[in-house]
This record gives structure tokens, sequence and C-alpha cells, in this order.
């Protein structure tokens, strides 16, 4: 019989269960791996897109080599719950026991036959990028990605290494954001490579923001290419990239001379998108304006006959602005976004490009606005 710290095992189980995969066709990616190699124990789970791996030691010495597959979900369901400080788990006659305290659990185990095999292959190192940066950037511009599986080149992010920066771009056709943080390459020469939007989901949410750490970044190469994270705590996912070509996005960053720059108030902003919400969702283009012009600046959602506005008094405007529609839904999720007090917006002439820019400290949005 094993024994294992209960906090150790629950974090590891919340984090494998992002690779779960909800509804599948293959009931053994609904399994982890549950292998004791040389004293410690390995979990892996994949969704065969992602392979996301785990090693943890034991308390005390282990007793047996084992290489076994485990329900995930239900072995998370019972460890959430569990306050024992410690676990023990032997596996014998096909089943996984599970005691703590005066608490038990059998779940039935399987051999590993079946299990997709993890990519394996000779590693290149393509650099290091700051944890709380990267996830960071994933938020940033996941939001903007197209939900639509057909768009090979953008439902996912390109993640680029450009020295001491990485970026990660994301869009829909309707919106773009780039995002930049700290990285540390082993060369000059700059790669490139697509996040499939599962692999970037997962990535934002296995918890790296709060060390102050890298990300070790690989790629590995067997029959085909693969991405390897390798997370500050010795956690590794394996991702196979996304395919297609991804727009030039820096055909479509403005660079002519500003025409305007305004500067909201972020909840001040937030608050006024917030409250046209009600209006802006029942039309059948959920447009709301920024009213430039106007003195204060105002926010307006119409719709049937119902115009509701909302002052900006603490809006500021450089240069010649005009009024501008966006999409409510888009302009929201942007502000949302953000961890800054204001929100700065760029207009160029009409004559040069439509598109508007909003920047901050490293991450740039471009909105397309809607026309009236």
């Amino acid at each position: 019989m094993n024994a294992i710290d209960t906090n150790q095992l629950k974090s590891a189980l919340e984090r494998l269960c992002l690779v779960i995969p909800k509804r599948g066709n293959l009931p053994v990616l609904e399994n982890l791996r549950w292998r004791v190699v040389k004293g410690h124990l390995e979990l892996t789970a994949t969704d065969l897109d992602n392979s996301l791996y785990i090693s943890m030691p034991f308390i005390g010495p282990a007793v047996d080599d084992i290489d076994v597959l485990v329900p995930a979900k239900e072995l998370y369901q019972v460890v959430k719950t569990e306050s024992a400080p410690k676990l023990e788990v032997r596996i014998r006659n096909d089943k996984f026991e599970l005691r703590a305290n005066n608490r038990s659990l059998v779940l039935s185990c399987a051999e590993p036959k079946n299990f997709p095999q993890i990519p394996d292959g000779e590693l290149k190192l393509q650099g290091h990028i700051l944890a709380s940066a990267f996830e960071a950037a994933l938020l940033r511009a996941l939001f903007c990605v197209s939900t639509e599986p057909s768009r090979y080149s953008t439902n996912g992010l390109k993640l680029e290494m450009h020295g001491p920066i990485f970026r990660i771009v994301g869009t829909d056709g309707h919106r773009l954001s780039v995002v930049e943080g700290a990285a540390r390459a082993p060369e000059e020469s700059a790669y490139a490579t697509l996040l499939l939007r599962s692999t970037a989901s997962i990535l934002s949410r296995l918890s790296v923001a709060d060390q102050p750490a890298w990300v070790q970044f690989s790629t590995c190469s067997s029959e085909q290419q693969f991405n390897l994270f390798v997370l500050p705590d010795g956690a590794g996912l394996i991702a196979r990239p996304g395919q297609g070509q991804f727009p030039n996005y820096e055909n479509v960053l403005p660079k002519a001379p500003l025409e305007a720059r305004v500067v909201f108030q972020r909840e001040e902003l937030l608050e006024g998108l917030t409250k046209l919400s009600p209006t802006a969702r029942k039309a059948e283009n959920p447009a709301v304006k920024l009213e430039l012009s106007k003195s204060p600046v105002s926010i307006k959602a119409e719709n049937d006959g119902t115009a509701n506005r909302v002052a900006l008094e603490h809006a500021r405007i450089l240069g010649k602005a005009r009024d501008i529609n966006f999409n409510h839904q888009y302009l929201t999720q942007y502000v949302k976004s953000l961890e800054t007090d204001t929100v700065s917006m760029k207009l160029f002439p009409r004559a040069v490009s439509d598109v508007v820019v909003f920047d901050t400290f490293r991450y740039q949005h471009l909105l397309m606005p809607i026309r009236d």
C-alpha cells in the first residue's frame, strides 16, 4: 500500500481533468494513467491533441511498480472532498482501492494497453517564457479567437518567439489581440507555431501566474512535430500544433499618424456598457455608439425606438474624434480583459484605416467598427 499527500493529489487531479474530454467517443480517454516508476507517481491524461503529465512523490517508499488506468473524474470527485492529510492507495485484482481515515473507495482499473501513446522524440529548446506574462497573454487573446472549427487558421492562437520577447496573437477576423511578454531564447532566430484553442485554454488554467518562474518551451519531433511546455513545477503539456496559415496580422496594424486619442476611465466605461446591455442585446445588431462629438462624451444603445444613453464624464479626447459604433459584446470583453485604470483608444484617418486600436503596456487590441 502506498501513501500520498492528499492536497498534492487533489491539485494534480484538478489540473489533469482539464484535459479529460467532456464528451468523447473513446471511453479510454476518460481515464488517467496511474504509473509508479522508481518510487514516484506519474499521472497522465490526454484528449489526443493535448497530453498532460504530472509527477509527484509518495509519503515513504513505494511498494511496487504499477501501471494502470483509473477513471479520472470519479477519483477527483472523491479526493477533492477529502480532509485527511494523506491517502493510502492499493491496486490489486483489477481494483483501485483508496483509504483515508474511515473512508474507502474502490474503482475498477484497467491495463494501459489501449491508452494512446504519448509523443516522444528528440527535443529542441525554443526558449523560456515568463510564466505570469504567458498566462495573462493567453487570457487576453483567447476571448477573440474564432469559435468556428472549420476556420483552421483563426480558431487558435499564434505563438512567436523573438529573442527577449514572446508574442501571442489571436483573431476572429473582426478583432485582433497582440500581447507580448518577457522571454529567453537560446538564439536570436525567430520561431512561430500555432496553438490549438484547447491547448491555449488548458495552459491558461494551469495556475502558473503566481509563480515568478519560467515555462520551458520546446518542440518534440517524432513522426510529426509537437509542442512541449514544461511548467515551473515540472508538469508538462505535450500539444499537437494547429494547422493552416495564420493571417498576416502585421498588415492590419495601422502605421499612419493618429487622428485622435481617447482615454476612458475603465470602471466608468464598463459600468456604462453594463447599463446598456439590456437594450443592446435585444437589437438584431447588438451595437453601442461612442458619441465622441458630444460634451460630455456618451455611450448609447438603440432598439425599436428605445434609446439608452450613459454619459462618460471622465473621458478625455486629444485630437479630432468622431462618433463610432462597436459590437457591444466585443467592446465589453476587451474592457474586462484589462487590469489598468484607464482604457486608451487610437483613431486614424478613415482614408487610411477604419480599424480602431486600443493599447496598453505590451497589449494591443484592434477592433473593427460597425458601419452606420
